[in-house]
Order: structure tokens, then C-alpha cells, then sequence
């Protein structure tokens, strides 16, 4: 009697595994709620004010000038932020230059390459304040 027991549980066992088993493998219906928690918001990068020097396009301008920010509003010492235009194949790198001086300036150089002329080095002053930043002095230098 007893192996008759045994083999009845052991029997039973098995098939409540396989029952089991495919419970969790069948699919579940996705979760359809929506609350509203959260409210998308678009992000909008802020670029310097300044109009781009001569023969650098406007948009490989503005380009450079957000990787400009970016390195301006970093903490690090020495850094350089790469930039790049995909629409025109445009790239280069934004660097600020020396300490930041009375008023919250400090000068900058981007490299610009574009294929379409010699690379070069553009030099300028870069002043933040609180209606964000501004560029004057800019002028292109030569080949970077």
C-alpha cells in the first residue's frame, strides 16, 4: 500500500510541476493605465548669444557653440567638448581658455572643420550671466 501511495504523490508531483510550469510561461496582457504622473517636457539646449563669424555655416555654429556651454558650465579644469553637425559633416571641439575673470568672462577657442575650407581656430570672449551666456570678440585666427 504504501508504494501505491508513493507512486500516486510522486504522480501527483510531477503533474503539478507541469502545470505549473506553464503558467509561467504564458503571456500576460500588457498594463493598459495610463496616471499622468509625469508630464513629458522637450529639451531645449541653450546656445550662447552671438552671431557666427564669417564663413562658418549657422548651423555648424550653433552646433559648437551648445559644446561651448557645456564645457563653460562644467566643473572640470581643462576640458574640451566635441561637437559635430551630422546635417553638414561639420565637427570640432569647444575649449575654454584661462580662468574665469571678473564678471563671469572667460575666453574660448573652437576648432571647426568642415571640408570645405582650411580648418581653423575661432577665439572669443565668452560672459554668463543670468540671461544666459554671451559671446563678443569673436574672430576666426587661422588654420587649426
Amino acid at each position: 500500500m504504501r508504494e501505491v501511495l508513493r507512486a500516486g504523490l510522486g504522480g501527483a508531483l510531477v503533474i503539478a510541476a507541469a502545470v505549473c510550469a506553464g503558467c509561467s510561461t504564458a503571456p500576460l496582457p500588457d498594463d493598459d493605465v495610463i496616471t499622468g504622473s509625469i508630464t513629458p517636457r522637450p529639451v531645449v539646449a541653450r546656445a550662447p548669444q552671438g552671431a557666427a563669424p564669417q564663413g562658418v555655416a549657422a548651423s555648424d555654429w550653433s552646433a559648437a557653440t551648445v559644446a561651448l556651454d557645456q564645457a563653460l558650465a562644467s566643473s572640470e579644469a581643462d576640458i574640451s567638448v566635441p561637437w559635430e553637425n551630422r546635417d553638414t559633416g561639420a565637427h570640432g571641439t569647444a575649449t575654454p581658455i584661462g580662468p574665469r575673470r571678473a564678471g563671469g568672462c572667460r575666453d574660448f577657442m573652437i576648432a571647426v572643420v568642415d571640408g570645405k575650407v582650411a580648418d581653423r581656430w575661432i577665439h572669443g570672449e565668452a560672459c554668463r550671466g543670468r540671461a544666459g551666456t554671451v559671446l563678443t570678440q569673436v574672430r576666426v585666427l587661422g588654420r587649426a
